[in-house]
């Protein structure tokens, strides 16, 4: 005789506030307007957000890359040099493969440019046109030689685009803007033309036009082409690994359904966020990796909650005591047994999600903490991913389940096939509370310090690296080798000393001899700053160009910056450049530290309490999550500070990693981790709850969790591993970051880690203080049916309401008016067989 024993439902006070049930209770009912509500909205926010009806889409309206954070020095700066500056735009080109060892290769090439040199001076005026041929005397002269490879066989012609001369335009000044755009595109397009008619006496001639709105569409152009191939290579390998999980089509398409909402979704907060702020590229790729991954784990998660419930009522009802007979049912009613298993698994599934977006959005909203720029733009953008996945797994995804009924329980053809049916049907066993993950956990709770120790000692090993992390804050140097405008760059730097950029600018407030005697006697003798290159004033203002030691990215340029930024200046000073952007972002973070930890901290702790009821829990989840969190980012240390990637995935090193990067993987991986922990507790704690030890609970909880977090963390490690395949640099250290704290943490923690961890804790694990027991509510059964095959003594069975038979309860209708019986709590122990 089989027989099952349900413990009776009784809520608790957060269930009541998430209001899950009513939710619930709206999606089956009204499933058909929420699918139609879902795809209006959708289409209305692609054609708004990618085509800007008419104006500006989302990727046309991202800011250009930069390396500063408002507020910092460098920040203030760049302002002040600006202001010198005007609001000129310069625009050069950059020929390469010409002969400018002879004076007659020279005056041919002069020659040669005689047009181009009119129809510039027409755009912009003569004296805004400079390149080695309009100097007297040519390459004789050292001004011209500074506009000259230092190899000979190239040069450079600068135009300067400035309609309002030494006057500044008011930056709302949208008429003024257009006129700047519109000339700097002519001079573009002319110094375009330049290479072709030097092919007469050069005809291997090539050229560059570069300027900064052209760098900053270069990356968000190579933004757009990573986030397209980065999501066809992980959307058909998810497709193929969910067949796997539900052993068909059907099912395998409701996570692929719930991350196109999202991702659409989630480009919709991005528009509207670029409305009121700035937005760069890197935001909208990590945004869309995260809503891509995110999505599919919840959707993965409610469906598979699902598919079990039907399972569990599908033996329940083959055990009972009269055959089940099916009644065609009457238009507009629901079926009871999908209201029944579909309200269950919004209780359960749905709460989870709930915890886990949460906790998410809260671990990215550290970010926010931070301070205004970049950081605060990607924590908003994320939590923004996390709230919209959620919430299109919880409407869309229930309600096309609805819709499909029964018919999501059933067995697919690919079951049928050969050597492949079994395989599918016994990675899709969803109704054993024995299993492998079961087998594994009694082992680890045989040896729990030995598991402890081994899973410390790797972890620590991995996190070494990150002794001598460098952070690093670039732009240009973001594109792959070889794109045309890091091409440019990177030539400028190499051949044209003269004009490309130096490693800091020193700005003062200030003109004279009290001035001139503090840069030669003071700055210059700053440790690092090896020369004082080009003074100048402009105005009230001195502006000096300084060359550190080292390269612009070093630790020893950042250290000659806090040197000169120490000094006593007799005059308000600023420094900018490279090695500035990355102190200042360095101590960005370490201030808004003591702000942003105490509030993720403290918001998890609460989130794991209010899911657990316990003070331990959360404890050892906060310190567990942070160790494999430091060994993902030594591994990403290793691979691209190091360089011990540098050819498989094919990048350049550049010496350290991007502080962007670091910043959001510490906050997104974060939150990613705990994803999982909150995971594994839902289904440990109903356990404990249904009246289990601790042991079983763990042991019983990682079966039933532990083939979903395996599952849906190698779909999140395919996803992220996708976006490794992009060129730019930051989506690559991004992919490779959040690819390795996935797979770390559903192999080596949480099936390891955490069943040795709360195996040593015991019951210390459930520990809480009275009062803070009566805050959390009531003990029992708070969020599943669990069923007690073996029924613990301390286990107080809940009094039944009395056997309904199988036939009649599947035949019961769902009206749409008010929940049914089988809604309102558990239904009631089936009858025995045999």
């Amino acid at each position: 005789m089989i027989a099952s024993h349900m413990a009776r439902y009784r809520p608790l006070r957060w269930e009541n506030a998430l209001m899950l049930s009513w939710l619930a209770h709206r999606v089956i009912k009204d499933a058909w307007y929420v699918v139609i509500t879902w795809v209006l909205m959708l289409v209305v926010v692609a054609a708004v957000s990618l085509t800007g009806l008419g104006g500006s889409g989302l990727f046309d309206r991202l800011s250009p890359s930069s390396t500063g954070l408002p507020g910092t020095q460098s920040a203030e700066g760049q302002q002040v040099l600006d202001s010198l500056a005007g609001d000129s735009v310069i625009v050069t080109l950059l020929v390469t493969d010409v002969d400018l060892t002879t004076t007659a290769r020279q005056e041919a090439i002069a020659e040669a440019l005689t047009q181009a040199h009119a129809d510039l001076g027409a755009i912009v005026g003569k004296e805004n046109v400079l390149d080695p041929f309009v100097v007297p005397g040519m390459l004789t002269s050292p001004a011209a030689q500074s506009m000259a490879s230092t190899s000979g066989d190239g040069f450079i012609i600068v135009a300067t685009v400035n309609p309002n001369g030494p006057k500044v335009a008011d930056p709302q000044d949208q008429e003024y803007a257009a006129t700047v755009l519109g000339q700097v595109e002519q001079v573009s397009q002319r110094l375009e033309r330049v290479p072709g008619e030097l092919r007469a006496v050069e005809p291997k001639a090539t050229g560059i036009v570069s300027h900064e709105g052209l760098r900053a569409q270069a990356i968000n152009d190579q933004a757009e082409r990573d986030l397209l191939v980065g999501e066809l290579i992980a959307l058909p390998a998810a497709l193929l690994i969910m067949i796997l999980v539900f052993g068909g089509f059907l099912l395998a398409g409701m996570p692929l359904l719930g991350a196109l909402a999202a991702i659409l979704g989630t480009v919709g907060a991005l528009y509207g966020m670029s409305l009121v702020m700035d937005l760069q590229s890197f935001v909208v790729n990590v945004a869309s990796v995260m809503s891509l991954g995110l999505s599919i784990d919840y959707a993965l998660l409610l469906t598979f909650r699902y598919r079990e419930e039907l399972a569990r009522a599908r033996e329940e009802l083959t055990h009972g005591s009269r055959p089940a007979t099916r009644r065609r049912r009457r238009s507009g009613r629901r079926d009871t047994l999908v209201v029944t298993c579909m309200t269950t698994a919004m209780r359960t599934a749905g709460r989870t999600i709930i915890f886990s977006a949460l906790t998410v959005a809260i671990s990215l909203m550290g970010l926010v903490a931070m301070g205004p720029g970049i950081l605060r733009s990607i924590g908003l953008a994320g939590a923004a991913a996390a709230l919209v996945s959620a919430a299109a797994s919880l409407t869309l995804v229930p309600a096309v389940l609805v819709l499909l009924g029964r018919r999501a329980s059933r067995r697919s053809v690919l079951s049928t096939v050969p050597v492949l049916g079994p395989v599918l049907r016994r990675v899709g066993d969803v109704t054993r509370d024995e299993g492998s993950f079961s087998a594994l956990a009694r082992r680890i709770h045989a040896h729990p310090w030995a598991v402890l120790l081994g899973c410390l000692m790797i972890l620590v090993l991995l996190a070494l690296p990150l002794r001598h992390m460098q952070l690093l804050n670039t732009s240009i140097e973001q594109l792959p080798p070889g794109s045309e405008q890091r091409l440019h760059h990177e030539t400028l730097e190499k051949d044209y000393p003269a004009v490309a950029g130096q490693d800091a600018t020193l700005i003062l407030a200030g003109t004279g001899s009290r001035v001139t005697d503090f840069i030669n006697n003071e700055v210059a003798g700053v440790a690092g700053v090896e020369s004082v290159l080009n003074p100048s004033t402009a105005g009230d203002y001195t502006v000096v160009y300084l060359d550190l030691e080292g390269s612009q990215w070093s630790a020893s340029a950042e250290q000659a910056v806090i040197g000169v930024r120490a000094l006593d200046a007799p005059v308000d000073i600023w420094v900018t450049g490279q090695a500035a952007n990355q102190v200042d972002f360095k101590a960005t973070i370490i201030q808004g530290l003591p702000v942003a930890l105490p509030l993720v901290a403290l918001s998890i702790f609460i989130l794991l309490f209010g899911l657990t009821g316990s003070l331990l829990i959360p404890l050892k989840a906060l310190a567990v999550n942070v160790l494999s969190l430091c060994a993902s980012l030594g591994v990403v240390v290793w691979v691209f500070q190091d360089g011990h990637g540098a050819g498989p995935l094919g990048f350049t090193p550049v010496g350290g990693l991007e502080a962007t990067v670091v910043a959001t993987t510490a906050a997104l991986g974060f939150g990613l981790a705990m994803d999982y922990e909150v995971f594994l507790l839902a289904r440990i704690t109903e356990y404990r709850q249904a009246g289990f030890d601790n042991d079983t609970a763990v042991e019983r909880g990682l079966q039933r969790s532990g083939r979903i977090i395996t599952f849906a963390g190698l779909i999140m490690v395919v996803v992220f591993a996708g976006f490794i395949t992009g060129r730019l640099l930051a989506v690559k250290e991004i992919g490779l970051a959040l690819a390795v704290i996935v797979a770390l943490d559903i192999t080596l923690v949480r099936l390891l880690l955490v069943p040795a961890v709360m195996k040593l804790l015991g019951s210390w694990n459930w520990w809480a203080p009275q009062w803070l027991r009566g805050l959390h509510g009531a003990p029992g059964v708070h969020h599943e049916h669990v069923r007690l095959t073996h029924p613990p003594a301390q286990a107080i069975p809940a009094p039944s309401p009395g056997p309904i038979a199988p036939q009649d309860q599947q035949h019961q209708q769902y009206d749409g008016h008010r929940p049914p019986a089988a809604m309102m709590e558990a239904p009631p122990p089936p009858p025995t067989a045999g």
